[in-house]
């Protein structure tokens, strides 16, 4: 299902860094990396402080082990409070944190990055961006002095950038991080060895090529990913399925685009400013050839088929993705036996639930509804409204809305847009007995926010959309 732009959280998730840092050290190349920055920082520092006593040493390791356990468990708690919104509170435990690591360590130690990322994380959630970009921008830069202009830790720190400048509505910015934090993984893996480390970084640039409409890009970076999960992780591996998946999105999106699509006039992203990999490395990347979109989710279902220990919902699922490309295809005899042969694949006492979920009553595969506006110039000073548009409507047999009603239109005329976006929708139908049935008085209701237009007199107020 398409509803407009997918939302964009302040606070990013940890999974995919994660993910990368298991990655990372697996890699015997990183871990030489490691050892040698180590081996060369002890050397120095006994050479520059020669004069220190053992014992004095052993206090001072001391202090700083349960400085840094104390800071730790600070911190974790800070993160907990982002995640539950208290946002003010995890910013003042981050700042505390900040000024005491300056007045031990210094300005520039490495331990400064965690509370900076975690103000940077406060601040966002909060909502003041620039000053969480400050605080990212300095994270950043006392990286760099610590492990180079280059080094790949720095690239969770620029996805936080990435996120926050597409909050601010900054898109081309936003989109210039996305691509720089992927030319860091580049430089740092572009060796087959190490190649496996680029997966994670492929996926997060695919998918922000999608959330900007950016589709033929992303179709390029998810073929890569495929490359790349194929040779690594082999056949039927998620990874592989995640790839495929995703690019049959974009065949899928190039045919049944979002109601809005994001200005991307001044984004580069046809080209990766900087970048030591080629274009003419990735993957070719193919327009308006639907079949391979039906071909990578044929090949979903012939993995998970073949693995031994995917259960039965792992299956339906994979055909039920099958079936409804099939139905926004317009082939409904495909369709129709791919969702009979799922129904059929339960028995009736097991897994009621499931089918209850997916198939029993109708639900949406493609229904993209108007965005609310941006604000105008003629909009500065009026405040924001709450409007919404209610309307019912029949989903035949072959998932197309029909009938449709307004049931309600808060302010009166603002169901033109929603009516016109219904009409396109397509549903996977109910179905009794593995047969799709109609179903009459489906419920959609769309809330959104307006900026009503100035009064004069006689007249009313209408939405400026």
């Amino acid at each position: 299902m398409n509803s407009g732009s997918p939302s964009v959280t302040s606070v990013p998730k940890f999974a995919v860094f994660q993910w990368l840092q298991n990655v990372l050290l697996q890699n015997r190349f990183w871990w030489l990396w490691i050892f040698s920055s180590s081996l060369m920082h002890s050397i120095g520092a006994i050479a520059s402080d020669s004069a220190v006593t053992e014992t004095a040493m052993q206090t001072v390791d001391s202090s700083s082990t349960h400085n840094v356990n104390e800071t730790n468990e600070t911190l974790e708690i800070a993160k907990d409070q982002i995640e539950t919104g208290e946002y003010e509170a995890a910013i003042r435990v981050a700042e505390r944190e900040i000024g005491r690591t300056e007045a031990i360590l210094g300005r520039y130690d490495i331990a400064l990055v965690e509370p900076l990322v975690v103000l940077g994380d406060g601040l966002a959630g909060y909502g003041d961006y620039d000053n969480a970009l400050n605080a990212y921008d300095r994270a950043l830069h006392v990286t760099r002095v610590n492990a180079g202009l280059h080094d790949p830790k720095q690239v969770a720190v620029v996805y936080r950038e990435a996120n926050t400048h597409y909050a601010k509505g900054d898109i081309a910015t936003a989109n210039a991080r996305h691509e720089y934090a992927y030319h860091i993984l580049e430089r740092n893996f572009d060796q087959q060895a190490d190649e496996i480390a680029l997966l994670p970084g492929t996926f997060v640039l695919a998918d922000w090529y999608v959330k900007t409409y950016n589709i033929f890009m992303a179709r390029t970076f998810y073929e890569r990913a495929r490359v790349l999960a194929k040779t690594h992780y082999g056949v039927g591996h998620p990874i592989l399925i995640q790839a495929l998946r995703g690019v049959a999105n974009t065949y899928r999106l190039e045919k049944f685009a979002p109601a809005d699509i994001p200005n991307i006039e001044d984004l580069v992203a046809s080209r990766r400013k900087g970048s030591s990999t080629d274009l003419s490395r990735l993957p070719p990347t193919r327009i308006n050839n639907f079949r391979e979109g039906e071909t990578a989710l044929i090949e979903i279902v012939k993995m998970v088929l073949a693995q031994g220990d995917a259960n039965i919902e792992e299956v339906a699922l994979a055909k039920l993705d099958l079936a409804d490309w099939y139905l926004l295809f317009q082939q409904n005899k495909r369709a129709q036996i791919l969702y009979e042969d799922v129904w059929l694949s339960f028995d009736g006492g097991s897994s009621t639930d499931f089918i209850a979920r997916e198939l029993q009553y109708p639900k949406p595969i493609y229904l993209s509804l108007p965005q609310d506006p941006k604000t105008s110039s003629n909009a500065t000073h009026v405040r924001t409204t709450k409007g919404v548009v209610e309307l019912s409507f029949t989903v035949n047999e072959r998932g197309s809305v029909i009938d449709l009603v307004t049931e309600r239109a808060e302010p009166s005329g603002s169901d033109f847009l929603v009516r016109k976006q219904a009409r396109k929708a397509r549903y996977r139908p109910a179905f009794v007995d593995g047969k799709p049935i109609a179903t009459p008085d489906v419920r959609l209701s769309h809330t959104f926010t307006y900026y009503p237009r100035p009064r004069s007199r006689g007249a009313t107020s209408e939405p400026d959309r």
